[in-house]
């Protein structure tokens, strides 16, 4: 078999390199992969391989912490209700359970509230403000959604109402108020890429932090913090947020936190998944959290929050079997709105910059489902608008290399609202305006190129003997890697020095081989692939823990 792919070395700094196996007692592979990994101090690298509790960061780097604690207090002792307004995804949810469960533990005076996307749309809307203000509500935090709602914080305060923001998504225009995000500090602060549910449990550390140095418990023990990690893990590998700083904490800790769950409904969770070979991270990107979005997409957040709250494993399993019928509910839909896409397109040239879909009555919690799916699948960004009477909601997803909140942020006059991040984006549109957003956007991305050749290049993090691969401290290591997810992938080696002992084809399509040297032996495979024992002497690929035996296995991306 003859490569088509184009392999690169990445060489680390070999003073740096020379630091991190003298002064670090790094293994010089293991040394090669952290550099390439972009650690540039033994500190930092130590950090990432054997997290501690104590790392997480201080909440109150963020600008309007101590403000938004002390108003959160004096809401307690004043017996105040308090609302808390999520949004409807997993992460939304999640989140929202999150923070309600730990305020509880204070007042009884607290309620909640998750907006139907199907009906709604995204967005802390004030349309809900008078029925807040008719409950006697007088403080509302808002979670995962809010950080472009200035005119509706405004009208809230007006109801005097006060709102303490709690979101993620990027700044357009801060609210006067209260506002809790990472994107407040520095972006190298290890907060700055948290998800919405992760802000939350940075706030809730900084409340039970303040409420301790108001002598709130001395005659009662803290709550525990620990438990929420195996629920903020969930929410920030199904948000897609970088697992760096506190997130890969989060999900370091609440990874391993699942082997042994402390919530009656993330352990039927694992257990209707049928996880026969243990616990991996596809098993909850493809298995779990698909389910936690479903029922928010198709209306129905309120099913997620009831399986998160449940306080039994019957309870857990009759909300879940809820969820998994909206969730096959949810997988028929897409399946025809993705075959109506395809049928508008006609052809992609070679100098398309974006695709385009106008479809008719598309549940809004599914748009971004489908506006992913078919940027995977063309490499283009894509912007998919379900009409609906005069109003039509929108959503966008962009390959990373074109930051598209830019883009649109100079189409804010054909728009009613719109927010979200670089990459994933929604946006509301009076529908008679959807010829010109779709003429700007051609104007506007005309420029715009996107690197066609960049799947034919491996960049190799390190090159590696079997023998050395397969040393105990390089496994221990691999170990600590997981889980993995975005920014965070597993390293690329390069491996040699091997013979194929055998190769077995698994499914008709792929090809399992059984490489061995001396008295070692590793399992690699390759799929959607067919092999031939002969010619084969480099191997590219990236290693992983068997979550069943806890093996160390080999997933190749290339052979020469």
């Amino acid at each position: 078999m003859t490569s088509t792919k184009l392999w690169i070395n990445k060489i680390p700094n070999q003073d740096l390199f020379y630091e991190f196996v003298t002064h670090g007692f790094f293994p010089p592979l293991l040394a090669k992969i952290l550099i390439n990994k972009g650690f540039s101090d033994i500190k930092s690298a130590y950090s990432f391989l054997y997290p501690q509790l104590s790392d997480f960061s201080d909440p109150f780097i963020i600008p309007d912490m101590k403000l938004a604690v002390a108003r959160i207090a004096k809401a307690i002792n004043s017996k105040e209700k308090i609302c808390i307004y999520g949004d409807s995804d997993a992460d939304g949810i999640i989140g929202t359970f999150v923070l309600y469960d730990f305020l509880k533990n204070f007042t009884p005076f607290v309620e909640w509230l998750i907006p139907s996307k199907d009906k709604e749309g995204y967005g802390f809307h004030a349309k809900f403000l008078p029925y807040f203000k008719a409950k006697g509500i007088t403080l509302i935090i808002t979670v995962d959604v809010g950080i472009s709602a200035y005119q509706t914080v405004n009208s809230a305060k007006a109801l005097g109402i006060d709102v303490i923001i709690t979101d993620h998504h990027e700044i357009i225009t801060k609210p006067e108020t209260f506002t809790i995000t990472g994107k407040l500090t520095s972006p190298s602060s290890p907060i700055y890429y948290l998800c919405g549910a992760g802000v939350v449990f940075a706030l809730i550390r900084a409340l039970r932090s303040y409420l301790y140095s108001q002598g709130f418990f001395r005659n009662k023990e803290p709550p525990f913090l620990r438990k929420y990690l195996e629920l903020i893990f969930l929410a920030t590998l199904a948000d897609m947020v970088p697992l760096s700083g506190e997130n890969r904490l989060i999900t370091f800790f609440g990874f391993r936190d699942l082997l042994n769950p402390f919530f009656p409904c993330t352990k039927v969770l694992l257990e209707k998944a049928d996880l026969k070979y243990g616990l991996s991270e596809e098993d909850i990107s493809y298995r779990i959290i698909p389910k936690l979005n479903s029922a928010g997409r198709l209306g129905h957040p309120e099913a997620v929050f009831q399986l998160l709250s449940s306080s039994d494993i019957s309870s857990a399993e009759k909300y879940l079997y809820q969820i998994e019928s909206l969730n096959q509910k949810r997988q028929l839909i897409e399946e025809e709105t993705l075959k109506s896409a395809a049928s508008q397109i006609s052809e992609i040239s070679k100098n398309s910059k974006f695709l385009f879909f106008v479809l008719e009555d598309v549940p809004k919690g599914l748009l971004g489902l489908i506006a992913n799916k078919l940027k995977n699948n063309y490499n283009l960004p894509v912007i998919v608008v379900s009409q609906e009477n005069e109003i039509a909601h929108g959503s966008i997803r962009s390959p990373s290399k074109i930051n598209f909140l830019k883009i649109l942020s100079q189409c804010k006059d054909l728009l009613i609202q719109f927010g979200g991040h670089k990459y994933a984006l929604g946006f509301k549109i009076d529908k008679n305006l959807i010829p010109q957003l779709k003429t700007r956007l051609k104007e506007l991305l005309k420029y715009h190129t996107l690197d066609s050749f960049s799947t034919d290049l491996i960049y190799i993090d390190a090159e590696a003997s079997l023998s050395e691969l397969l040393y105990k401290d390089i496994l221990f290591a691999f170990e600590q890697f997981h889980p993995y997810g975005e920014e965070h992938f597993p390293p690329v080696i390069l491996l040699k020095n091997f013979e194929i002992k055998e190769i077995k084809v698994l499914k008709e399509k792929h090809s399992k081989l059984i490489l061995q040297k001396e008295n070692k032996e590793l399992c690699a495979i390759y799929f959607n692939k067919l092999l031939e024992k002969k010619d084969i002497s480099l191997i590219v690929g990236t290693p992983f823990i068997n979550s069943f035996n806890r093996s160390l296995e080999f997933k190749i991306e290339d052979v020469r």
